[in-house]
């Protein structure tokens, strides 16, 4: 063998081994990026690995409330709610509710909605009575601020039985457009004729009567 030749074969045997450490090179970064693309795949179906869900705050009730409860900023607790699952009408604030008579009673952790409220709570030491109407009818003539007279039948169906006189209205919730219920309204009166007035309201018909 020539030096020409030796030459040659030394130079065609280095050009085999750089090609076949660049084909493996390839190969592995080809490998690589395969296992990559499948980790980003199992990522991206993971729970709790897609985007942020976003949430909005919310208040809701810190225990269980009854009908006619002024609400004070101990009663009221600010929750993250997912947004799609807010309510109409949720209040976000404490000042939004703080201070007004919940019109229906509300459970713990319960979300708060204006249509809950039935307005600031009456003036001086009346308490906040909310009454259901035995005639629907009676509330579209009653406003915040008229007064009434609270009425019911009398025992074993007799005649009419004055429970209250002169009852400032606090206010008057909108209609939940339910026909088969009786219509609330939201009434002030002193400590005393209050629990009489709820206490009567739970067993009898009671409706009012405009001054």
């Amino acid at each position: 063998m020539t030096r020409h030749s030796a030459a040659w074969l030394r130079d065609r045997m280095g050009a085999l081994r750089l090609s076949g450490r660049a084909a493996r090179l390839l190969l592995l970064r080809r490998v690589a990026a395969v296992l990559l693309l499948a980790l980003a795949a199992i990522a991206a179906v993971r729970p709790g690995h897609g985007p942020a869900e976003r949430t909005v705050p919310v208040l809701v009730a810190a225990a269980d409330l009854a009908p006619g409860h002024v609400l004070d900023q101990d009663d009221l607790v600010l929750r993250e709610m997912p947004a799609d699952l807010v309510p109409t009408g949720a209040l976000h604030e404490h000042r939004s509710a703080a201070g007004h008579v919940l019109a229906t009673g509300a459970g713990r952790g319960e979300p708060l909605t204006s249509l809950r409220l039935a307005g600031p709570s009456p003036p001086g030491d009346l308490a906040s009575v909310p009454i259901r109407l035995a005639d629907p009818e009676v509330a579209e003539f009653v406003r915040p601020g008229r007064r009434v007279d609270i009425v019911t039948s009398g025992a074993d169906g007799g005649g009419a039985r004055v429970l209250a006189e002169r009852a400032p209205v606090i206010t008057v919730p909108p209609d939940a457009s339910s026909t088969d219920q009786d219509r609330l309204i939201v009434v002030g009166l002193p400590a005393a004729d209050a629990a009489e007035v709820a206490a009567t309201a739970l067993t009898r018909s009671v409706t009012v009567t405009l001054r």
